[in-house]
């Protein structure tokens, strides 16, 4: 399937608004968990240490419905989110066109992409949680291992932008660093932040090649 300009423009927009919506209303999400997840600030403090505060401040917004409601219906921001960094890491790829390891590594980490997005959505908007929970757990743990190995070659074979060849590498650590403080949820900010980088630059030369074309016709017509 031909990706054309336009629309990778809009897959660029799409990634870039996911991510700033991930970044600001997962912590939303985080602090929905907390509430209907207690144990989790006891757990971990440095979660408690901003969780806690948020938890007074942002109770209109938390306390519409019983916790476990209002949990899982902020839950569902993570789908388009998921949808969004695979529709950009897509791009990138058909933009980049690789051939090798390089290629392998690409489609094991979009089908692992895949699974989690249908783990996400099987655990916020069907009743079976526990089974995507698991099924998302796979997902992690290939994008994980995979991840280092594909993140070094795309650094090797001098892929840009490097942020995000960086950002895949060090998706396991970064993951670790991050439960620390908030939920697993934000655990997908990296890949969020860099597909949407990486969309933006694999979007200009086609916005550039479509500018270049509607010149040439242009003056095709004039002549």
């Amino acid at each position: 399937m031909e990706i054309t300009a336009q629309h990778a423009r809009w897959i660029s927009r799409f990634a870039w608004l996911m991510a700033i919506v991930a970044t600001v209303a997962g912590q939303l999400h985080a602090v929905a968990r907390a509430r209907s997840h207690p144990g989790d600030l006891v757990e971990s403090p440095l979660f408690a240490a901003w969780a806690e505060p948020a938890l007074r401040a942002l109770r209109p917004l938390l306390e519409w419905g019983d916790p476990w409601t209002v949990y899982v219906m902020y839950g569902k921001l993570w789908a388009p989110v998921v949808v969004a960094f695979i529709a950009a890491a897509y791009l990138v790829y058909r933009r980049r066109a690789p051939v090798g390891v390089e290629r392998v590594l690409w489609r094991v980490t979009l089908g692992a992409y895949v699974v989690m997005a249908v783990s996400v959505i099987g655990a916020y908007f069907t009743p079976w949680m526990d089974a995507a929970f698991l099924l998302g757990v796979g997902a992690v743990a290939v994008i994980g291992v995979s991840g280092s190995w594909f993140g070094i070659v795309l650094l090797r074979h001098g892929f840009r932008p490097r942020v995000t060849a960086i950002l895949v590498l060090l998706f396991a650590p970064l993951m670790v660093a991050i439960t620390t403080v908030t939920t697993q949820g934000s655990a997908l900010l990296p890949l969020s932040w860099g597909w949407a980088i990486a969309a933006h630059v694999a979007a200009r030369p086609s916005a550039a090649a479509a500018d270049e074309t509607s010149i040439d016709l242009g003056a095709t017509t004039t002549a």
